[in-house]
């Protein structure tokens, strides 16, 4: 039942987002029939309580966040806070140069620091400011996301979606496996920066750039991850900022330290916020029912919307500046509204078939060879993530199958780490954060399919490499016990 179920609905899902090109559509129709499915097979209406809870928990929360992520960047481009932006960023001779530091460091850093898909919402309208078309603005720092949420925001896709708490061999060979993709993702940012921007680059000119932006990344956090999973994508993006703009950065180009300040100041009013808040009110939650999802005091999105208010009072004065926000509180309201519906049904649906692809995997692919479970563990992990959005959760739905003693009789912390792998890099196919990145600079004419197109090949070939690498490593454990 659960095989017929999940299948159909997906199917309805697939269809709706990238034939009939309308993703509310789809999710619409793959939640009528999963639920209408459930109800014909005489499912208790009980069961339904607890998926659709949670489902209007973090559909809340994302709307949220959403309004408050639209809300800063409108507040800024209002006020031509960008200009700084663009005078720095023309003084530079390269504007891939511009790409990997936005998308891959800074991105890094941000997901270290927030999560919760806030990297991509941040970058994205900043590269619009600065002349990028669209499709680079969405795609790239989706794509660029992806080996730092292996650790996420201060390691929670691991300590929350996996249980672990410190370095231990999960952790070892998370950073094993995605050492080398780190080290060559700027080259396949560059190849998407080619096919988005419709332009060629001198790969002869640029590639030292690429080795070096990938090798400095990949050090820190090779040599960071072995040591905490709290700090790997804070110090590996924050560091590697600073010493790739120190190594290939031309000195005429670098701007004085106050224009960086003036440009980042109001990020930085959101990041402090974040962390105080998050230090005061993280673990204060409620829930309404004992199993629901807990309703926590710390929410993203509102910080968004506090530091949008304190840069309007530093602007423009406390008077002037309560009569700005209210005008773009309204205008904001009414732009996000549709997204908003989009990700109630789209969210509600992730969470009644999260149950059913959980059963499923536990009761199919525990037979499976050692070496199927290989390529297995991170196509679950990307599967996870493409359906909730969040590597987190999708650790959370599959964590349990690959940690049981009937599917890991052996090997479990390199399928773990497969695991949250996949999970990491299948965020940047996820429609929930399609959806959203999309919707902080409002451009519905990137249309999914283009965006799918370029990213699943981005996740074939990370995949590629890392099953490749934990055959190597398998086989080196193989023959160490013989």
């Amino acid at each position: 039942m659960e095989l017929f179920s999940t299948l159909g609905s997906l199917t309805f899902l697939l269809i709706g987002a990238f034939y009939l090109r309308k993703l509310w559509l789809g999710a619409t129709m793959a939640l009528v029939f999963l639920i209408g499915f459930k109800l014909y097979s005489g499912e208790n209406l009980a069961g339904f309580s607890i998926p659709g809870i949670n489902g209007a928990v973090i559909s809340i929360e994302l709307a949220l966040l959403l309004f408050g992520a639209y809300l800063l960047f409108k507040v800024l481009q209002a006020n031509d806070h960008f200009r700084t932006l663009n005078q720095i960023t023309s003084a530079f001779s390269s504007k891939l140069t511009v790409i990997i530091l936005f998308t891959y460091f800074l991105g890094s850093f941000m997901e270290g620091v927030a999560g919760f898909g806030i990297p991509a919402m941040l970058i994205t309208p900043m590269l619009l400011t600065l002349g990028f078309r669209p499709q680079t603005c969405i795609i790239i720092p989706l794509a660029a996301n992806t080996t730092a949420v292996t650790f996420g925001a201060l390691g929670t896709p691991l300590k929350i979606g996996l249980g672990i708490m410190e370095p231990d061999a999960v952790v070892q060979f998370t950073v094993l496996l995605n050492f080398i993709p780190a080290v060559l993702l700027p080259f396949f940012l560059a190849f998407l920066f080619e096919k988005t921007e419709k332009t060629n680059i001198n790969w002869q000119e640029n590639w030292k750039m690429l080795l070096g932006a990938g090798v400095i990344y990949a050090v820190l956090y090779l040599s960071t991850g072995l040591f905490t999973i709290e700090y790997a994508s804070v110090i590996s993006g924050i560091l590697g900022l600073l010493l790739f703009t120190f190594f290939f950065v031309p000195k005429k180009e670098n701007p004085p330290l106050q224009s960086w300040f003036d440009t980042f100041y109001p990020y930085l009013i959101f990041i402090v916020l974040l962390l105080i808040s998050k230090f005061f009110l993280a673990d204060l939650a409620w829930s309404i029912t004992e199993d629901s999802r807990a309703i926590s005091l710390y929410q993203p999105g509102a910080i968004f919307i506090l530091a949008a208010w304190v840069y309007l009072l530093y602007i423009k004065g406390q008077a002037g500046g309560s009569f700005f926000f209210s005008h773009h509180l309204k205008h904001t309201g009414q732009i996000v509204s549709k997204t908003v519906l989009t990700l109630f049904v789209l969210v509600s649906y992730a969470q009644f078939i999260r149950g059913d692809i959980a059963q499923l995997t536990q009761t199919h692919l525990s037979d499976l060879g050692e070496h199927t479970k290989l390529f297995v563990s991170p196509v679950l992990g990307v599967l996870g993530s493409f359906l909730s959005g969040s590597a987190t959760m999708s650790n959370l739905i599959f964590g349990n199958t690959i940690q049981s003693a009937a599917f890991a009789v052996s090997n479990a912390f390199l399928f773990s780490a497969l695991l949250n792998t996949g999970s990491a890099i299948g965020n940047c196919i996820s429609l929930q954060n399609i959806l959203m990145v999309k919707s902080v600079i409002n451009a519905p004419e990137v249309n999914y399919s283009t965006i799918m197109k370029l990213n699943l090949l981005l996740i074939a070939l990370y995949l590629l490499i890392v099953i490749g690498i934990s055959f190597l490593i398998f086989a080196s454990g193989q023959t160490a016990t013989q």
